[in-house]
């Protein structure tokens, strides 16, 4: 095979790739752009290594969640704030 043209065929192949990774990240970006998701994680703060406070939106409230390798526990809601609503 001619050198020449491996070479623009491995840039070609190369070119497919990002090409692909790149739609590959824009449609999953924009999926939480759009505002679809029920859920979201607000907030998370680290404890430990493997322990954390996570605030979650689901509902319009607000969760606070404590996350640890065996469990999930709810620590305390309060109500979400509201994007878009301006005061008086």
């Amino acid at each position: 095979m001619d050198p020449v043209r491996y070479v623009l065929s491995l840039l070609f192949v190369g070119a497919l790739l990002g090409g692909a990774i790149w739609l590959l990240a824009r449609f999953r970006s924009s999926g939480s752009d759009r505002g679809r998701g029920v859920v979201g994680i607000v907030s998370q703060a680290s404890l430990g290594p493997r322990e954390k406070l996570v605030v979650v939106r689901f509902g319009g409230e607000d969760i606070l969640l404590g996350v640890t390798p065996g469990s999930i526990t709810r620590i305390a809601a309060c109500p979400g704030e509201r994007s878009g609503e301006g005061g008086p």
